[in-house]
């Protein structure tokens, strides 16, 4: 019998703000090579469907572990919108953990990165903590949004904040984006036979269309940029998705590719078609792998000189 490739905690507290706030960590029972980096993994679930958790990614590790600069990984759970009407699993009001109000879901994603930070560096170098924030479907909108600065055009075109507070973001070297939904009206505009559906889970995440909320979760006309330090963006997008448009991951290069051209300078920017269903990317196990892999060999190849 083989050497499992790594082993896993799982349900770790990283705040009390509820129970959902938890975050599994993986780590590979072979020595990484240099250099090494930390994967955190966030999950999709259009911010609401309890049975959309952390070991969503139980299925990617196998391959994810193949690849021998992946220090460690940490897949992090957050607080959820209300979804009362969920067919087996209905929100309670009185639930802490499933009536989040944005940017509540994406302050989690800071805060398990803090503490990841302050409680996981050890092992991995002083300073050394370099790592890759990676995400599905709307986990790799955040992925995004964590990669962005804090500041759009200026403060009264983009509130400071709208995606968290600022700071903790040191060390960040690589982003990677899987059927990340970048612009939520343009994919409800694209799904008009289950309209209800993105107008429901995409108003009870960032508010009423009509009051401005949706612009909240819009990453493609917020004016930020990539923030200093990261080195690549790998945007994973499958021509079989059929909850989230193709479009989507080409409009995300797009605007990157224009920002790296306007300032001349900045990440490397790859599109990696991968293949399989909404859910079917990251249930079959290797889409996540495949795109963190590209991100990496960028960030190997920067690291040479």
């Amino acid at each position: 019998m083989s050497a499992p490739l790594y082993t896993s905690r799982l349900s770790i507290p990283y705040s009390s703000k509820s129970t959902l706030n938890t975050l599994d960590i993986h780590t590979p029972t072979h020595a990484p090579l240099s250099p090494s980096y930390f994967l955190v993994y966030i999950h999709g679930g259009a911010f609401r469907d309890p049975l959309c958790t952390s070991l969503t990614l139980l299925p990617s590790l196998p391959s994810l572990f193949l690849n021998r600069h992946i220090g460690r990984i940490a897949a992090l759970n957050y607080r959820l919108c209300p979804y009362p009407t969920h067919a087996t699993c209905p929100s309670d009001p009185g639930d802490g953990a499933r009536n989040a109000r944005w940017p509540e879901a994406i302050e989690d994603v800071r805060d398990g990165i803090g503490w990841l930070k302050r409680e996981e560096n050890a092992g991995l170098g002083e300073g050394k903590w370099e790592w890759i924030v990676c995400g599905h479907s709307v986990g790799g909108t955040m992925a995004v949004m964590v990669g962005m600065d804090g500041m759009g055009a200026g403060e009264e075109e983009w509130e400071r904040g709208v995606w968290g507070e600022e700071g903790g973001m040191d060390g960040l070297k690589g982003v990677v984006a899987l059927e990340g939904i970048y612009d939520f009206t343009a994919c409800r505009d694209a799904h008009l036979r289950v309209r209800d559906v993105y107008d429901g889970f995409t108003t009870g995440a960032f508010g009423a269309e009509e009051e401005g909320g949706w612009e909240r979760g819009n990453v493609l006309g917020c004016r930020r940029r990539v923030r200093d330090g990261v080195e690549v963006v790998v945007v994973g997008h499958s021509r079989e998705d059929e909850l989230v448009e193709w479009e989507q991951g080409i409009r995300l290069i797009g605007v990157l590719e224009g920002e790296r051209e306007r300032v001349g300078r900045g990440e490397v920017v790859r599109f990696v078609e991968v293949e399989g269903t909404h859910e079917r990317v990251v249930k079959d196990g290797v889409a996540v792998g495949k795109c963190v892999g590209v991100a990496i060999a960028v960030l190997i190849e920067k690291a040479k000189g």
